[in-house]
């Protein structure tokens, strides 16, 4: 059996986490290091969906299930089927790409997972390319969320992985042009002053809630299935069908959190 580490490594302002204006940056500070102390320790902070993670129904509805409350059984050893939809920057998963792959795959079967593969998360392209990695991420259109909702429903699957940085929409109404494309040092990061006062006039109307402009087509992805984004290395399985596992951090009350996915192939 050989064994995939498909989750993205948290360094020091990696940017899957570092570009939006409620993002908090991972950072490592040393608490205590072996020269000095004897032993390592570090203090970490970082934001909920910083690198690849798990997110939940909970990110959108306040009566969803929490981490807490999952039975992590579901996320263990789960059979996966591994679909090619080959995305650049910016590009957009649309109904007709799930049609021509998932959809008509006679290797899908009722419960599987699925990783849909882009090439995005290929190649260590997060480090070459820095905050442009989750700013021009391939993602999902409207419409191509909801025909993947009706496929995956179809089987009875309630789990989607993918290679994109974020599932869609990438805040191109409002968080883009207002915050993200502006350069890093004009946009600090949370808990700053201004991206505090950013978020306070960043109303449902402008983000999640209502028509979600900048998140339209996350709000039903998370509702009907487990998300888990931001996987890399996909490019490594030869497999048509894997198993993988995601071990999510366990945060009581959260809606989602950084996690863990390995992939194993027979």
């Amino acid at each position: 059996m050989k064994t995939h580490n498909l989750t993205l490594p948290l360094y020091p302002f990696m940017p899957v986490g570092n570009v939006w204006a409620w993002d908090s940056p991972f950072q490592r500070t040393d608490v205590m290091t072996p020269a000095t102390h004897g032993v390592s320790a570090h203090h970490l902070t970082f934001h909920s969906e910083t690198g690849t993670r798990l997110m939940l129904g909970a990110c959108y509805d306040a009566n969803a299930p929490r981490l807490h409350e999952m039975d992590y059984g579901d996320f263990l050893n789960r059979p996966t089927i591994v679909i090619d939809i080959p995305k650049g920057p910016d590009e957009e998963i649309e109904p007709a790409d799930i049609d021509a792959t998932l959809a008509s795959d006679p290797d899908y079967r009722e419960g599987d997972a699925v990783l849909i593969r882009t090439g995005w998360g290929d190649g260590e392209r997060y480090r070459t390319i820095g905050d442009a990695y989750a700013q021009h991420t391939p993602h999902f259109s409207v419409a191509g969320a909801e025909r993947l909702i009706e496929v995956m429903a179809e089987k009875n699957s309630d789990v989607m992985l993918t290679d994109c940085a974020y599932i869609g929409n990438l805040g191109r109404d409002f968080m883009y042009p207002e915050w993200s494309s502006r350069e890093p040092w004009d946009r600090p990061p949370f808990p700053s002053q201004q991206a505090r006062i950013y978020m306070r006039h960043y109303t449902p109307e402008r983000g999640a809630g209502g028509g979600a402009p900048d998140w339209a087509s996350s709000v039903p992805l998370h509702g009907a299935m487990s998300p888990v984004a931001a996987v890399a290395n996909c490019g490594s399985i030869t497999a048509k069908r894997i198993r993988v596992t995601v071990l999510p951090v366990f945060l009581r009350g959260a809606s989602g959190a950084p996690c863990s996915v390995i992939a194993f192939e027979e």
